[in-house]
């Protein structure tokens, strides 16, 4: 039987009934505003940015800094109260989502060949043990992130014991947590049909 230890100091995690919620929220949104190709054999499953959600949060901050910009001239620059302040701040919240959406970063890749995070391979499958969604702690009570991230299990070449490593999720990803999993067991169960075929 394989040993997993963790590969970067990572404690067990379980998922409450919030969290689930905040999952299938997620996954609902995901759905109804993007198109998915079916998987195939040859095909790829990557997670990058949702650039639409990515412009309308943008959108949104621009709202915000466009209402303390009016306010700051109905006032003729005089008397300037808190909330103008706080609202010209959004013009920093629109300009980083802007960026945001524009970006093509691939954050996770699956395919035939195995699990990638980035584009450094985290396990093929030969080596692949088990994968699921799981949630960071929040280090601050300010962080309204959700922090799921990806658990991968797998094995290595020359060690008895198994490994653990945690795969980020993006708060503004085109992929549900559910999609992720979903593309995982379906090149897993490819790889392993190919393998019972072999024999």
């Amino acid at each position: 039987m394989v040993k997993v230890v963790p590969d970067q100091g990572l404690a067990g995690y379980s998922l409450t009934v919030k969290k689930r919620i905040s999952i299938f929220i997620r996954q609902t949104f995901c759905t109804i505003i993007m198109s998915n190709k079916p998987l195939t054999k040859d095909s790829e499953f990557t997670v990058g940015e949702n650039r639409l959600m990515a412009y309308a949060i943008a959108v949104f901050f621009f709202i915000l800094f466009m209402v303390a910009v009016v306010d700051v001239v109905e006032r003729r620059f005089r008397s300037i109260d808190y909330q103008s302040i706080i609202f010209a701040f959004a013009i920093f919240g629109t300009i980083y989502m802007l960026r945001r959406a524009k970006s093509r970063a691939i954050y996770i890749r699956v395919n035939k060949k195995g699990i990638y995070e980035g584009g450094q391979l985290v396990t093929d499958w030969p080596h692949f043990l088990n994968a699921y969604i799981s949630q960071d702690d929040k280090k601050a009570i300010y962080d309204i992130r959700d922090l799921f991230v990806l658990i991968v299990e797998y094995t290595k070449d020359g060690s008895p014991n198994g490994f653990r490593r945690k795969v980020p999720l993006s708060n503004n990803q085109n992929k549900s947590e559910e999609e992720v999993l979903e593309a995982v067991k379906f090149f897993w169960n490819e790889y392993r049909r190919e393998m019972y075929q072999g024999f």
